[in-house]
């Protein structure tokens, strides 16, 4: 690195005297924990660890970091949890199967933060035949944790990892770059970010990621390889894709169903990982993509609609991820599904093993006429230049964890807080030198193909499986 990046990475300096309890210590919370010592003045008896297994043993002994195993349950969560976090600690939510609500609720009655990456419900919230669809939908997920809103109680920072997170940031950074180019007049001095989008004619906005890393072992019948959560992928990947419906459309896809009010969100037919779509990233260009369920295809949707008091929308775009995961995860998905989903006997994360590749993740507007893709180029070799136990993608999703972490101590009583309630230019001044490149560039990309314009729909943009 150059003296130049090394004091980049350096110059955000924090400091915390409480305690911080990661619950959950996979990828991500290995990947955060050397950036929290590099940038927060803490000793290691400030940060405990508690998780469902032993993985990442080896990461919190290198910092000198206590690890306990317990894993969470409904019955045990608050007798652990009110033994090893005092109040006015930090709870740093990375798990799997562990309610995200039910850790709100404590933290909130012990005078505790919180953050997390996505809303989880407990083991068997997505795949339990027992309950209605609806209930199994991140849109559900959301509107649970969304009515403990109010200010004057502990903050929490909910769904702040890459995507969800960092992408509303890059959504609110983008938008006013491309009126910038386009010459388009805007009401973002008031901040909003809704009417500049529909002032400059988006129609869509795809959250487009392309992950190329690759690398390791071969993977056996039966197993599962992703360069972060295994259980998080196959989650997504199994739950029905859910989308923010646009004003601008016509007739719901075939077996879509609304999701509450209004209809401004909706859940399809199949799940994710037999949902395709085009998309478009900077390296490769138009793309076959899987639509995955996230939490900001709702919460972006929110953001950028304009309302004028109607019921319908006078505006609002049509919103989801689109996501190709790396080679080794795409060839599992892939087997499992073709299994019908069968039961993995192994599960790997690719981190040291890989040798080559990176991780692109930006907002791709999407308009008549062409299309602005604005977002992080993150190459690994460079995340592995700048942090430790980290590769591409998990440096994109520790990046912008670690400035959730500096505005939760700014802003202690804030209630539940989702990334669209940051302040954008805050935690991409952070997160930046941990990003690769972050650009923006014009196309003339169009799912109808090149030269067509004029009246996109969602199913314009459908790809075969």
């Amino acid at each position: 690195m150059t003296t130049q990046t090394n004091q980049a990475l350096h110059a955000f300096s924090g400091s915390y005297a409480g305690t911080i309890l990661f619950v959950g210590f996979g990828s991500v919370g290995q990947a955060l924990l050397p950036l929290l010592f590099r940038h927060f003045d803490l000793s290691p008896r400030q940060i405990r660890i508690v998780t469902a297994d032993e993985r990442g043993m080896d990461v919190a002994t290198l910092f000198n970091v206590a690890f306990t195993v317990q894993p969470l349950t409904p019955e045990n969560h608050r007798e652990v949890l009110g033994r090893l976090l005092p109040r006015g600690g930090i709870l740093i939510n990375v798990s799997v199967d562990v309610a995200s609500l039910s850790l709100i609720d404590w933290c909130q009655d012990h005078g505790v933060r919180y953050l997390d990456t996505c809303i989880e419900p407990w083991v068997g919230g997505y795949t339990d035949p027992a309950l209605p669809v609806e209930h199994t939908t991140n849109w559900w997920l959301r509107e649970q944790v969304l009515a403990r809103r109010g200010p004057g109680r502990p903050t929490a920072v909910v769904a702040h990892g890459a995507n969800p997170g960092l992408i509303s940031h890059f959504v609110k950074a983008g938008l006013e770059r491309l009126a910038g180019l386009r010459g388009v007049a805007f009401a973002a001095s008031a901040g909003n970010h809704a009417e500049m989008a529909r002032d400059l004619g988006v129609r869509v906005v795809q959250i487009a990621e392309r992950d190329t890393q690759h690398g390791g072992p071969p993977l056996p019948p039966g197993g599962f390889a992703n360069t972060w959560s295994a259980d998080g992928l196959m989650a997504e990947a199994f739950q029905r894709a859910e989308l923010g419906w646009g004003s601008h459309e016509g007739a719901l896809p075939a077996g879509a169903t609304p999701l509450g009010s209004g209809g401004r969100s909706l859940y399809l037919l199949e799940p994710g990982v037999r949902t395709r779509v085009r998309s478009w990233v900077p390296s490769a260009g138009e793309q076959s993509a899987y639509l995955l369920t996230h939490h900001e295809s709702l919460s972006i949707a929110d953001l950028l609609t304009v309302a004028d008091g109607a019921e319908a929308p006078a505006y609002r775009p049509t919103v989801y991820y689109a996501y190709r995961p790396c080679p080794a995860a795409e060839a599992s998905l892939e087997d499992w599904a073709a299994s019908g989903f069968a039961e993995l006997g192994y599960k790997f994360l690719l981190r040291n093993d890989l040798s080559d590749g990176g991780d692109e993740l930006g907002a791709l507007f999407v308009f008549d006429g062409g299309a602005y893709w604005y977002g992080s180029t993150l190459a690994l070799e460079e995340a592995r230049h700048l942090a430790p136990c980290n590769n591409a993608t998990t440096l994109q999703v520790a990046a912008p964890l670690l400035a959730a972490v500096a505005w939760l101590v700014e802003h202690p009583d804030e209630g539940v807080v989702e990334a669209e309630s940051l302040d954008h230019e805050f935690v991409l001044d952070i997160a930046r030198p941990y990003l690769g490149r972050i650009e923006g560039i014009l196309s003339a990309w169009n799912p109808k193909g090149a030269g067509r314009a004029g009246g996109l729909q969602f199913s314009d943009f459908i790809a075969a499986s």
